[in-house]
């Protein structure tokens, strides 16, 4: 079944590149916008990657460092890395929940905290986007309260959370009750800032192409929220992409300059960091089954 759901949302993710380079911009007119682009904005936007990267190792360190301390700071970053490889291939990143499997141990732990730190991030990202939206769009601000309403009733009471007594006896059974309010204070704030990241990323994307509305600035968390709320498409390609359509259009910005902004922030922040997490679950997975040589190193000693 999950291969299955994989599957799909590949094609639907190659439904929609197909339908935006056919009847929206095509891949001549996007590679002409990339190479007018100024390089000085491209070069700012791929400096704030690596930034971005601290930040959510930093986060992903105070909540695991809080609830886990046995965990090692390589092993904290190796399934830092396993996240960013095993959200290359499923739809809005969920893949990441999957952090636990850089970790020899505890891996059903590491899976609530990277559940909650997502949950935070994305949160604030709807969060931030709506206020936007209610500035430039307040129609597609009100139905992105409504179809959050919706979801988030429906998760409520499928999951059975209905029953306070049932979330609290899950919530003390979690990882989540041995992290202090310290840490989850801290966790928000570098939340905040890694989608005040991205959010900057993608203005010097789009600035590149040239100057910018105030009304386009605004939209760009908007355009985010947008897309946090349509985890559709592997990789969550073109749902970005038209995410960026429907809400940078509206504000002046065209279509064009939308689409190779956004494909150039997937990138920087998607897939480069995901190869790179792919690179360690090969490797480093392949390397934590391979057996050691403990029982030759003994008998040689004892030799």
């Amino acid at each position: 079944m999950p291969v299955a759901v994989t599957l799909l949302r590949l094609l639907v993710a190659v439904a929609l590149l197909y339908g935006i380079g056919r009847w929206i911009a095509s891949p001549t007119e996007l590679l002409d916008a990339a190479m007018s682009a100024q390089p000085r904005w491209l070069l700012l936007a791929a400096a704030l990657s690596p930034v971005g990267l601290l930040l959510q190792w930093w986060k992903w360190r105070r909540l695991l460092r809080d609830s886990m301390p046995q965990v090692g700071e390589g092993d904290i970053l190796r399934s830092l890395f396993a996240g960013f490889g095993l959200g290359l291939l499923t739809p809005g990143r969920l893949g990441e929940l999957g952090r636990g499997a850089g970790l020899s141990k505890d891996r059903r732990r590491a899976t609530a905290l990277a559940g909650a730190d997502r949950l935070l991030s994305g949160g604030i990202t709807l969060l931030i986007g709506l206020l936007c939206a209610s500035y430039t769009a307040p129609s597609l601000a009100l139905w992105c309260v409504g179809v959050i309403g919706a979801s988030g009733t429906l998760l409520w009471y499928a999951r059975g959370w209905g029953r306070p007594q049932r979330l609290i006896l899950w919530y003390q059974r979690s990882a989540l009750a041995d992290v202090t309010g310290p840490a989850w204070a801290g966790n928000v704030i570098a939340a905040l800032l890694f989608n005040l990241l991205f959010f900057a990323q993608m203005f010097c994307l789009l600035r590149a192409a040239g100057p910018l509305s105030v009304d386009a600035v605004v939209a760009i968390p908007t355009m985010f929220a947008l897309k946090t709320m349509l985890p559709i498409s592997l990789m969550d390609l073109g749902v970005r992409e038209g995410a960026a359509v429907a809400v940078l259009g509206v504000a002046g910005v065209t279509a064009t300059i939308a689409i190779q902004a956004s494909l150039m922030l997937f990138a920087l922040n998607v897939l480069a960091p995901g190869l790179a997490g792919l690179g360690f679950l090969f490797f480093g997975m392949r390397s934590m089954s391979r057996p050691t040589n403990s029982k030759r190193v003994e008998f040689a000693h004892v030799c």
